[in-house]
């Protein structure tokens, strides 16, 4: 069976007519009487009957055209629902964030409040680069900071975040090697930042402790403020810690990760909607360090 005898006879069915059919179809009359005696032969069954000038249908062509029905007209919505999803594709903005989400979400918000138009698409996914841009962090960090094309990186300091109550507290800086004893609260062991943490620790000559682990910073800050341990916090883009929680400066060793917005240009129609937003992130991120 093909779609087009199938529209022919759905339309005769309809009208009961294959002249008015013909003119709905806009074809000759003599091809919709031959589709439908080829779908006729094809199915083995009658599917309409003569009476004087019209045609009326057989119990075999009232079925058929009760199971058509829906299919055809599903068939019949996909070229709008297909120019909707151009239309939407065209001004949605995907963006893969594997780091600093909560930073990322805030630049979101700002920016629709002036670009209510702009649709945003946000996933986290490290096995693709199928997306207009990325918000990432390396595991490892460079001697150097530097910029590659369509790449722009910031290199965010990582401080202690202790309770307010604890002696830690009263510190200006110190030492990691000093914590070794200390049971640590941290992201899942899946994410980079705790990997990253994860050398910090490694570095000054201990594993550390775990005590609790989540997929929320948001945990994680409210079982330190709460006394439960201590952990690690990016100094700018995990949001303000509050007055249960004090944040102090690591003086060794070296303790920081280096993020990175990445433009992955995949068609280059695309440009003006995507190049606004990526300077616009940047700006953020800019004003974000320096706040």
């Amino acid at each position: 069976m093909e779609l087009t005898q199938l529209r022919y006879f759905a339309a005769v069915a309809e009208l009961q007519h294959v002249t008015r059919a013909a003119e709905r179809m806009h074809v000759a009359q003599p091809a919709i009487t031959k589709s439908i005696h080829r779908l006729e032969d094809e199915l083995g069954i009658p599917l309409v009957a003569s009476r004087g000038r019209n045609i009326v249908l057989t119990d075999y062509g009232r079925a058929l055209y009760g199971m058509l029905r829906e299919p055809l007209s599903a068939l019949d919505q996909i070229p709008e629902q297909m120019r909707q999803l151009a239309q939407r594709s065209a001004c949605t903005l995907h963006i893969n964030v594997l780091a600093a989400s909560r930073a990322v979400t805030d630049a979101v918000i700002a920016y629709k409040h002036d670009h209510s138009e702009i649709l945003f698409s946000i996933m986290q996914n490290e096995l693709t680069q199928i997306c207009d841009l990325s918000v990432d962090t390396l595991t490892e960090l460079p001697a150097v900071s530097h910029q590659v094309d369509n790449s722009v990186s910031f290199r965010e300091p990582i401080l202690l975040a202790v309770p307010s109550a604890s002696l830690y507290s009263r510190l200006s800086s110190i030492d990691l090697k000093e914590l070794k004893e200390e049971g640590f609260i941290c992201l899942a062991g899946n994410r980079k930042f705790r990997k990253i943490c994860d050398q910090f620790c490694q570095a000054a000559g201990f594993q550390p402790k775990i005590i609790f682990e989540s997929d929320s910073p948001a945990t994680v800050r409210n079982l330190i403020g709460a006394g439960s341990g201590i952990g690690f916090w990016p100094e700018h883009t995990w949001g303000a810690i509050g007055e249960d929680v004090k944040l102090i400066p690591i003086a060794s060793p070296q303790c920081a990760r280096e993020l990175r917005i990445s433009l992955h240009p995949q068609d280059s129609a695309r440009t003006a909607l995507i190049h606004p937003f990526y300077h616009y992130l940047i700006h953020y991120f800019e004003a974000l360090f320096e706040a």
